[in-house]
């Protein structure tokens, strides 16, 4: 019996963190599927998600597995190809800090809630184990096939959505996931396979937002 072929793709300009190269050896050598690595540098970030789209598709695999140049899963992913599930992100520390004051906690993990009150995304609350979500973030994420044969989903899939004045309103794994909700697929997140994040930050920026945080 042959076995599943993965596509497993690193966007980069450049640059890929020693870490996300370490995950990628372990996954090609796991052995229990035909993987295939690949390490892109079209620009913008969306336009390379798209190029990997048609090698994905062109290519006949089963199910695409991309990681971030700064976002190394920490278990090994293809542990998730046997659930054949639509979409799976890996979940990834973010900062986000507003500079408001107002004392929100400011690193979250990229599963997302829809709020219709506010018309956009909060945190996931339960951060234990497989859940179903609204949405996930790009870092790292694992889909499979049947969510491209979908004719919707060729459509410029990961294409940034916009307010009438040009400025960006949902971000591209944000639209993302909404087309896909849209055209009925199902998105998870797993938080037993979290990922590690590596960003260059301001340290003051940093002590103020937790100093912001413990007194608001």
């Amino acid at each position: 019996m042959s076995r599943l072929k993965i596509l497993c793709s690193v966007p980069n300009t450049g640059w890929i963190h020693k870490l996300v190269c370490r995950a990628t050896d372990y996954i090609l050598l796991d052995g229990r599927y035909e993987v295939t690595l690949i390490r892109p540098t079209h620009r913008p970030y969306e336009n390379n998600l798209h190029h990997i789209v048609n090698d994905f598709m062109d290519g006949g695999y089963h199910f695409w597995l991309n990681i971030d140049a700064d976002n190394p899963p920490i278990n090994n992913p293809l542990d998730l190809v046997e659930l054949d599930l639509d979409i799976v992100g890996l979940p990834t520390p973010v900062f986000h800090n507003t500079g408001n004051g107002n004392g929100e906690r400011p690193i979250y993990w990229n599963g997302y809630k829809w709020n219709e009150e506010k018309k956009g995304f909060n945190e996931w609350s339960v951060k234990k184990g497989l859940q179903e979500v609204d949405a996930v973030g790009t870092g790292c994420f694992l889909i499979n096939r049947r969510v491209f044969n979908h004719p919707e989903m060729r459509k410029a899939p990961f294409q940034r959505t916009y307010y009438e004045d040009g400025r960006v309103e949902f971000g591209n794994d944000i639209a993302f996931c909404q087309r896909a909700k849209k055209s009925g697929f199902r998105i998870h997140c797993h938080y037993s396979y979290p990922c590690n994040h590596f960003n260059e930050l301001e340290l003051n920026e940093v002590v103020k937002a937790f100093s912001e945080m413990s007194h608001g």
